[in-house]
């Protein structure tokens, strides 16, 4: 009895480790980063690899914690005499057998690991119709992702990426459509990523099509994702980034083909001048305030005939809000635009423009976030109703599915 004592004193302290462990690691299906449900062809093949994998681990669980508890028991002392137990060194048998078992079992998981690498980074040629601007061109769904403190901007260029220099992030050549934190795909494609990073080393994660890549600065990293239904998939930087990495979100939208043709005639067009008064006074504050780091088409953007008011000064700092509401978040995806009937969700928004450091920690000194323009609420009025000028709000179920708590 006093070895048994002895022995549930001596593993008190890693047991609890140990149930402290599973508990933190205990993972929640339906959760927005859901990794127990893919609903994607690569999450499936992930999924898949789990299987194996801790089948092997159990296995091993077993036989170590099973084998450890028959020896402690089998072999526990009691003190009745003082003779050593049986030395075991040298012994040529057991040396061969604990050598080979870890080797085999290595090379088991290896081969499920391997056969799943080689799917995931595989590609295939595929190509989509698609209209742009009325004509009709073949397009291979190619994405440029973007990470940066603390937000994800998306580029599509529907005459493919032969020929464009992705080498420096922080001047990239034009773009058919530029968006920011939702990627809107369309589904039962592939679609291939082209992920870089403007600043430091991110990571870009949507567990339920895909696992994680690394998003790098000057590096471009192939990637690819695929949605079986339609629907919106959450996703979270997963490398540490700075002050407001926890805050760094995106979501990929999937769409029908029909639905996403009509999601790109929509970015193409181009925005309406303002008519009402308070949104022409806050277009004159958009421009002396806001467009050194923001771009909108037709006032201070790539496609506009005026000569640039400076965004290109702190390149691509900010996201480009030329249809900032066709999307349902902003601020790096962790705030709504929208109230759940499908209104302006004013108060989180000038909140926003107030103070945004308040609500999202940055460092504006070194052009990371956004700094607190100092507005008086009047201008916080104008820019509001300037900004609402700024493309058609989305369908009141993409306002439901894409909500963040």
């Amino acid at each position: 009895m006093g070895g048994l004592l002895r022995f549930i004193r001596r593993a008190g302290s890693p047991a609890a480790l140990l149930g402290t462990f599973l508990g933190l690691v205990g993972c929640a299906s339906d959760a927005e980063l859901d990794t127990l449900t893919p609903l994607g062809p690569y999450a499936r093949s992930i999924d898949a690899l789990s299987d194996p994998v801790f089948m092997v681990a159990g296995v091993v669980f077993v036989i170590i914690f099973g084998g450890t508890g028959y020896l402690w028991w089998r072999f526990r002392d009691d003190h009745s005499d003082e003779e050593y137990p049986e030395q075991i060194h040298g012994n040529f048998r057991l040396e061969i057998l604990w050598t080979l078992v870890p080797t085999v079992i290595l090379v088991v998981i290896g081969v499920f690991t391997i056969a799943t690498l080689a799917d995931l980074n595989s590609s295939e040629d595929n190509a989509m119709a698609l209209s742009v601007d009325g004509e009709s061109t073949s397009w291979e769904p190619e994405v440029v992702v973007i990470g940066q403190q603390w937000w994800w901007e998306y580029r599509y260029y529907f005459d493919g990426l032969d020929g464009v220099d992705l080498s420096d992030p922080r001047h990239l050549p034009p773009a058919d459509i530029v968006t920011a934190n939702q990627l809107v795909i369309p589904t039962g494609e592939e679609v291939e990523l082209k992920i870089t990073s403007r600043d430091v080393i991110h990571s870009y994660w949507i567990p339920a099509l895909n696992g994680k890549r690394d998003a790098v600065p000057r590096r471009v990293t192939d990637w690819k994702i695929a949605a079986d239904e339609p629907g919106v998939y959450f996703g979270q930087c997963s490398e540490f980034c700075g002050l407001s990495h926890s805050r760094m979100q995106m979501q990929a939208v999937a769409l029908s083909p029909t639905d996403f043709q009509a999601w790109v005639d929509q970015q193409l067009e181009p925005v309406a001048e303002p008519t009402d008064p308070a949104a022409v006074a806050g277009m004159a504050i958009f421009e002396t305030q806001c467009a050194r780091c923001h771009v909108v088409d037709g006032v201070n953007g790539p496609h506009d005939d005026k000569p640039s008011k400076g965004a290109d000064l702190i390149a691509n700092a900010a996201p480009d809000l030329t249809h900032l509401m066709s999307r349902t978040t902003y601020a790096g995806g962790i705030f709504n635009l929208y109230e759940p009937d499908g209104s302006l969700d004013r108060t989180q928004l000038e909140a926003w423009l107030r103070n945004s450091p308040a609500e999202k920690p940055a460092v504006a000194e070194d052009r990371r976030g956004m700094p607190a323009m100092g507005l008086s609420e009047i201008e916080i009025d104008n820019v509001v109703a300037y900004l609402q000028t700024l493309g058609a709000s989305p369908s009141i179920e993409i306002i439901a599915a894409t909500e963040v708590e």
